[in-house]
């Protein structure tokens, strides 16, 4: 999906889900990533014309040290789950499996999602 932009993004807070859908003008190509059981995001940077430059699933570890300062910064609104300490979350995060992913742009919209699963999902325009 790299190089593709994304044309649109859908947020499902009460099925728990997001999709961002895509599309490369140059190979004539659409695509969808799913994200489930999302329990949370935070994209950053939306423009009109937002340009993927990578998708990456990253080691549930780094989550807290990638985003220490607005974790912090909510802890005492309950976000992104409620708990008393660093570790504590850090825990939750793994004994419920869930995947850190980054949404990495070379313009335009990056982010992450914590779900517990997603899928790619690429066609031909033509199809």
């Amino acid at each position: 999906m790299h190089d593709d932009c994304i044309v649109a993004y859908s947020v499902n807070l009460e099925e728990k889900n997001i999709v961002i859908q895509t599309y490369n003008s140059t190979k004539k190509r659409q695509g969808k990533i799913y994200f489930f059981e999302v329990l949370t995001h935070l994209f950053k940077g939306t423009i009109d014309y937002n340009i993927l430059l990578d998708i990456q699933e990253c080691d549930i570890s780094f989550f807290y040290n990638d985003n220490k300062e607005e974790i912090i910064k909510m802890k005492d609104y309950g976000w992104p789950i409620v708990y008393q300490t660093e570790q504590e979350l850090i825990d939750f995060l793994g004994a419920n499996e869930y995947k850190y992913i980054k949404i990495c742009s070379s313009y335009g919209m990056d982010g992450w999602i914590l779900a517990k699963s997603y899928k790619i999902e690429e066609r031909n325009s033509l199809d």
